[in-house]
């Protein structure tokens, strides 16, 4: 009871020692694709200032939607191979529980059937029942206090797909110069990378809690900074280091 109540006021889940919060795989997506968009499109455009040679521009392009998406890809993986660690070691330290306190945990189970509505004689009857089982007694904590369900992804499943999502991402503003060059292709780069800026800051806003328009605008602005600084450093690079 004085945990459910702490969560209630610190708007948190389980016990304050056991951390199993996790991000879902659309979120992961999402974030992933918003990733690359964002930095090989900042990439692009500071080649774009630095040289109008198309080939220049759709190498580099390439190569950093390339190292972008193994990067996520690789950071994915190791974030959900430690969350799952994470897992782990608290099911560990709740079987510990389970075998070094029986009688601690038997009284959290008949407070928490207690809680759901059940006769307090009836819950403290079921708990010693549940705790005859230490299986059974750990599967029920790791449902009803850790709130650990079902694995939706290995590590490895996981950095794959945020893989593609970032190279999915980081492909939009290269995309253009494959079928058409000069002007063209540069504003049809800047407006596809503009508008899926806009797109992934609005379905942020499932994620976040905020307003679909303003998460878009917000990530149309940062779209729009980044293009400002890559085209500034390019065209720095461009007049101190290639001589032009």
């Amino acid at each position: 009871m004085h945990t459910e109540s702490l969560q209630e006021l610190t708007g948190t889940s389980g016990e304050p020692w056991h951390k199993t919060e996790s991000g879902g795989m659309v979120g992961n997506i999402v974030y992933g694709f918003n990733d690359g968009l964002t930095a090989n499109f900042g990439l692009v455009v500071g080649i774009i200032a630095a040289t109008s040679d198309v080939s220049t521009i759709l190498v580099t392009g390439i190569i950093g939607t390339v190292a972008d998406s193994l990067s996520m890809g690789a950071s994915g993986y190791l974030a959900a191979k430690s969350e799952q660690e994470v897992y782990d070691h608290e099911i560990e330290v709740e079987r510990d529980e389970i075998r070094l306190m029986p009688d601690i945990e038997e009284d959290e189970f008949a407070l928490i059937y207690a809680a759901r509505g059940m006769p307090l004689e009836q819950a403290r009857s079921l708990a010693q029942e549940v705790m005859s089982d230490p299986e059974r007694a750990l599967a029920e904590k790791i449902q009803t206090e850790l709130k650990i369900g079902e694995v939706y992804a290995t590590p490895f499943k996981e950095g794959w797909i945020t893989g593609i999502a970032t190279a999915v991402g980081a492909f939009i503003p290269v995309a253009p110069f494959l079928f058409t060059e000069g002007m063209l292709a540069i504003w049809m780069s800047f407006t596809l990378a503009m508008m899926s800026h806009f797109a992934v800051g609005a379905t942020r806003s499932f994620f976040t809690g905020r307003g679909l328009f303003r998460s878009g605008i917000d990530m149309f602005a940062v779209g729009l900074g980044v293009a400002g600084v890559g085209y500034l450093v390019g065209k720095l690079l461009e007049r101190f280091f290639l001589g032009n």
